[in-house]
């Protein structure tokens, strides 16, 4: 907690304490002026005192009320810089981690983090900074001016405090550890929830929707009989505290009676003792709460923590990094590289060697879970090889500048992702700035030029999230644009033509022929006839090893792997 709190503006929370102990000074002269309101003004009638004293109160209920107001401003200042200080950082260090990483947290986990507990710190950090030094400060001043004003009286406080004091104690003893397990278990529920919007519709094509609403509804009884069990004891805390107190004000009002009619105590010094008592009352009320709010930030600070010191496994190089020349013609080696998942049994690529330069291509098929994806994202590095070299231009991937690597390699990935935003928007991200006649030039490669333009807004129609709003068809082509529009020097297609009919296929495949000169170009399909005009063909195994490679009508003849493949879509492919 200690560790986010550094993250606040100084100069927010010293003018929030500031103005806090201002309250606080003042709230602890408001009983003193009463008293003296009492006994100099009420009792003897006089008319003077009475107006006097009457604007003192106004003037320091004023203090109070400015003081207290200056306080909150500045309490949420603090609190909603640290929540967006976090939420930004946490969103920079996401993007930052490998993707085994993100996998181990998994999305459901890290979007709480991302909100619930960082509205649960921007709360704890909201009342900390109002309450926490003031509440103990008003405490124990509240009690030397209550026995100031009455020893006698003062001797209630040896029962109860020590009663709330234990009862405090004993209750968050047993409530703290629930804590943690609360926001685990609000972590399972999110995630099925989300399982359940992404996966509405093979839910439904299953007819799992009772299946699935038994399985939420299962973990959503669970976390609610946490969440009962962590507020069952602390709402003893609240009516322990005031039953307590409203005894002892009892009690005091009874002493006090007896001991004004034998003349040993002023009726003020009764009334500034029980706004004392007041006074302590709220403040023990306010460190209850620190007690309960505290425990649980920490538990999201901790949470939050765990993300931000992950170390990045995916990094550029100490030093500047080498930046990729479009100087020098474009070459892509893999020099037996060896791949497995952290955790995993064996490699999901094995020995994996070949060579490219610009303006080859290379096809890669084989069955599902054979690392035809794994391959393409260690190129990115969205992984770190384990074993062996991948090299760009002679140059092993992990010398080059992250960001500048990144820069010069285009990727259509196996799931066409587009952003909410309208077209022109998402073609952006290929390249800030394009022109229009870039961007249909793209999208006439891509084969969306001819849905597009009959769109009534053409670049400017809207795409919803997740491009919802178009066939899975022309989410790739669209996608497929944007990665043209890049213009990088090295092309990746993650099974991007999957979605598209034969003669499109073709049409796409024969104009980015055309236009792709002095690139490489690696092509991942589960289609032969996608791939089957590609300079090479690697095929791999089940278990990430090369059956072979070579041209189609090679892997025919010498890989049976390769040519049942072929025989199994026979329909589709024509020699």
């Amino acid at each position: 907690m200690l560790y986010l709190f550094k993250r606040i503006p100084k100069k927010f929370i010293f003018l929030s304490v500031f103005f806090a102990f201002i309250q606080g000074f003042f709230e602890l002269i408001l009983p003193t002026i009463t008293a003296s309101l009492v006994d100099q003004a009420i009792i003897p009638r006089d008319m003077s005192a009475l107006r006097f004293i009457s604007v003192k109160m106004i003037i320091v209920t004023l203090l109070i009320v400015s003081s207290a107001m200056l306080n909150i401003w500045f309490a949420s200042k603090a609190s909603q810089n640290l929540g967006q200080d976090l939420r930004n950082h946490l969103y920079h260090k996401v993007q930052k981690l490998a993707k085994d990483d993100l996998d181990a947290f998994g999305t459901a986990s890290l979007i709480n983090r991302s909100s619930t507990d960082i509205m649960q710190i921007e709360l704890t950090t909201m009342m900390v900074l109002r309450m926490f030094l003031l509440a103990p400060a008003l405490l124990l001043f509240a009690l030397i001016m209550a026995i100031h004003s009455s020893l006698a009286l003062s001797q209630t406080y040896l029962v109860t405090i020590p009663i709330i004091v234990i009862s405090l104690g004993v209750i968050l003893y047993f409530s703290a550890p629930y804590f943690r397990v609360m926001q685990g278990k609000l972590d399972q529920m999110n995630l099925i929830y989300r399982e359940g919007l992404t996966g509405v519709r093979v839910i439904r094509a299953f007819n799992k929707n009772e299946y699935e609403a038994e399985r939420f509804k299962a973990s959503n009884l669970d976390y609610r009989d946490t969440a009962i069990a962590v507020n069952i004891r602390i709402a003893f805390l609240m009516p322990i505290l005031m039953t307590t107190l409203n005894l002892s004000i009892v009690f005091i009002n009874w002493l006090g009676a007896h001991l004004v009619s034998m003349q040993q105590l002023d009726l003020g010094a009764i009334i500034s003792f029980v706004s004392y008592t007041g006074i302590m009352g709220v403040s023990f009320q306010f460190i209850a709460l620190m007690f309960v709010l505290i425990p649980r930030a920490q538990v999201s600070a901790g949470r939050i923590v765990e993300v931000l010191v992950t170390p990045e496994k995916i990094h550029s190089p100490k030093s500047r990094g080498y930046l990729f020349s479009k100087d020098e013609e474009t070459r892509l080696d893999f020099n037996h590289v060896n791949f497995a998942y952290d955790g995993a049994a064996s490699p999901v690529l094995k020995d994996i060697d070949f060579h490219l330069t610009a303006n080859q291509s290379l096809g890669i098929i084989g069955g599902t879970g054979s690392g035809k994806s794994t391959l393409a994202n260690l190129i990115f590095r969205f992984y770190q090889v384990k074993d062996g070299k991948i090299l760009i231009n002679n140059l092993p991937i992990e010398h080059y500048n992250l960001k500048n690597l990144r820069d010069h390699i285009a990727y259509v990935p196996q799931k066409a992702n587009l952003f909410s935003g309208t077209i022109r928007s998402n073609l952006a991200f290929g390249k800030a700035g394009a022109s229009d006649e870039e961007m249909w030039r793209a999208l006439e490669i891509a084969q969306a030029n001819s849905f597009v333009e009959k769109l009534d807004k053409g670049l400017d129609s809207v795409v919803e999230q997740g491009g919802t709003n178009f066939s899975g068809g022309q989410k790739q082509r669209l996608c497929i644009a944007r990665a043209l529009l890049k213009d990088a020097e090295i092309l990746i297609f993650d099974d991007s033509f999957s979605a598209l009919d034969a003669q499109t296929d073709q049409k796409l495949r024969q104009a980015l022929s055309e236009t792709t000169q002095g690139k490489i170009i690696l092509i991942i399909a589960q289609r032969v006839s996608t791939i089957q005009h590609a300079d090479r063909i690697l095929v791999l195994t089940d278990n990430g090893a090369i059956a072979g490679i070579g041209r189609h009508e090679e892997l025919l003849r010498e890989v049976p792997l390769y040519a049942s493949i072929v025989s199994s879509q026979s329909k589709e492919v024509t020699e």
